[in-house]
């Protein structure tokens, strides 16, 4: 594809200070670092119509716009992204969900190419019922943040925070891999409550740090918490998602260690176990890793970039003895910025150069031509077709976001399995997507 082609970004960028900054530099690396000429369309289950999308070689699905629910592709938007005659790849994430039905989705759209999150030993299963003519690539859930590598950092020394750390609760359906990422937090609290460490770990939903304040956060703290990012259960049909947001909603106290054996038959058969973007941003920020054992996706290397924390807890008298030495930590924090950050290896300008490089071979297969002139640009007004979330459906979705995360968690789960049933579980709705089966 030595020809500049014409792409279009479907996606639900967020706003800066509503949500992690890794989705927005994940959306914004396509225009900024793409060989080619990008239009982000901003609109969640809305796409230009079938002349304006006409204009267009590549249509690419970002990981924001999710298969799973009619709020973000209906049934009409499905039809266009079907009948779009250009290269359709699909970037996809949280995908150990209702797996068979996100398949079924991507037959029918006729998407030529799906990247994965998991390892590619384990998207091959995921992903087996998939048209065998569909390539299946693995990328990462983000890369070194755009942004903070120039912030001028304080040393180690001067960082008044020696462990700090922010997580939710997990929903169970995640499995017992899912929920360390918690528990890392309450268990470190527990072990060290008498060790004289300086600590600011939280999991409550008030504490949750976002933009600017989350930055300042991190590049003060010593140390963070972290475990490999995923799920060690892998929900082909959405019965256990289902079944175990019932057991939680009518059980609002139960510890993931209450749960009856019965669901967690899966549990640990087949799993996504994959770096996190935090460990790039913490890195960034110059603040050292304490993780729990896993290989991060092959990034990472426990004491060259990260202190290892056993999940027992047996080693944490040493892991806070190493907390409490500022010219040891230093050297950690020094090395893992130059190997993983000023390398430029995990950058989202290398990101998109390798995603252009797959679109170069996908062109090759498919023996496509590009419907445009090499030099032409897109004939309809940028005005008219980048799209954007109107400011009141952005603020009414943000207020109502905002309540729902105010809201006690087993009063979330309620309404999720009764009123909401519908809008949470609707590939429940057999006869509703029966097309998906022809």
């Amino acid at each position: 594809m030595g020809s500049k082609f014409k792409i279009i970004l479907f996606c639900d960028r967020p706003s800066e200070n509503q949500s992690a900054s890794t989705i927005i530099d994940h959306i914004d690396s396509f225009k900024k670092y793409s060989k080619h000429e990008i239009v982000v369309w901003s609109k969640r289950n809305a796409l230009p119509d079938n002349d304006v999308l006409a204009s267009f070689d590549c249509l690419i699905i970002h990981y924001s716009i999710s298969l799973l629910y009619e709020r973000y592709v209906s049934r009409e938007t499905l039809e266009k992204i079907k009948s779009f005659e250009g290269l359709k790849v699909l970037f996809i994430q949280d995908e150990y969900r209702r797996v068979d039905f996100a398949c079924g989705q991507i037959n029918y759209a006729n998407i030529d190419m799906v990247y994965s999150c998991a390892p590619i030993e384990v998207a091959r299963k995921m992903y087996a019922s998939l048209n065998e003519n569909i390539i299946l690539k693995t990328t990462l859930t983000g890369y070194v943040p755009e942004g903070i590598c120039d912030i001028l950092l304080n040393p180690t020394s001067q960082r008044t925070i020696d462990v700090g750390y922010r997580a939710r609760k997990c929903p169970f359906f995640l499995g017992k891999k899912g929920i360390e990422k918690y528990l890392i937090g309450k268990y470190f609290l527990d072990y060290t409550n008498d060790l004289n460490l300086s600590s600011n770990i939280s999991s409550k939903e008030n504490d949750r740090l976002y933009g600017k304040e989350w930055i300042r956060f991190v590049s003060n703290c010593k140390a963070t918490l972290g475990t490999e990012s995923g799920s060690s259960i892998i929900d082909f049909t959405g019965e256990i998602e289902y079944k175990l947001n019932f057991y939680q909603a009518f059980h609002p106290f139960a510890t993931f260690e209450d749960l009856p054996r019965k669901f967690l038959d899966s549990d640990g058969e087949l799993e996504i176990q994959v770096i996190s973007p935090r460990c790039f941003e913490a890195v960034a920020l110059g603040t050292v890793l304490i993780l729990y054992p896993g290989s991060y996706s092959g990034v990472l290397e426990r004491e060259k970039h990260f202190i290892g924390l056993e999940k027992d807890f047996s080693n944490i008298k040493e892991v806070v003895e190493r907390v409490k030495n500022d010219s040891a930590l230093q050297d950690m924090a020094d090395f893992a910025r130059s190997d993983l950050v000023d390398s430029g290896k995990y950058s989202y300008k290398g990101f998109i150069k390798s995603v252009d490089n797959d679109l170069n071979k996908l062109v090759e297969k498919k023996n496509f031509k590009s419907t445009s002139s090499a030099n032409e640009t897109i004939s309809v007004s940028l005005k008219n077709v980048e799209g954007f979330s109107s400011g009141e459906s952005t603020f009414i979705r943000n207020f109502f976001h905002k309540i729902w995360k105010i809201l006690p968690e087993w009063v979330r789960f309620i309404l999720m399995v009764t009123i909401l049933r519908k809008k949470y579980f609707c590939h429940f709705d057999k006869a509703k997507y029966s097309y998906l089966d022809n």
